[in-house]
């Protein structure tokens, strides 16, 4: 489950994965002019794009470090960052964009239901 980490830190800084970095730093100025919706509100793409990376840093450290509630918080974090970012994409016209965006949705999705999942049979 090191998928978030590594993307938060492809979104801070070029280490990992330098073409990867450029690429979030070339879609975070879209997602910028977007998100607000029409409030008319600027916001920096730059600090977006870092508070992101933060944001899945630490919440998929806690995922990675164990059951606890900070956990849970940590996958409605990652929830709610996936559904504005599928959103976001939507938004700009690209909705092809959105494709890895719902299977991390998905990813999250199992990662809330727990292993005491309970399915319910309709009749």
């Amino acid at each position: 489950s090191l998928y978030y980490p590594y993307m938060g830190v492809c979104k801070v800084s070029p280490i990992l994965n330098p073409a990867l970095h450029s690429e979030f730093k070339s879609s975070f100025g879209g997602h910028a002019k977007v998100f607000p919706g029409r409030l008319n509100i600027h916001v920096d793409p730059e600090l977006y794009r870092f508070v992101f990376g933060v944001i899945e840093i630490v919440s998929g450290a806690l995922i990675i470090i164990g059951e606890s509630v900070w956990a849970v918080y940590a996958v409605y974090a990652l929830l709610s960052l996936q559904t504005f970012l599928c959103l976001s994409h939507y938004s700009q016209g690209e909705s092809t964009k959105c494709i890895p965006s719902l299977v991390a949705l998905n990813l999250i999705g199992i990662l809330a239901a727990g292993s005491h999942s309970t399915h319910y049979k309709c009749e």
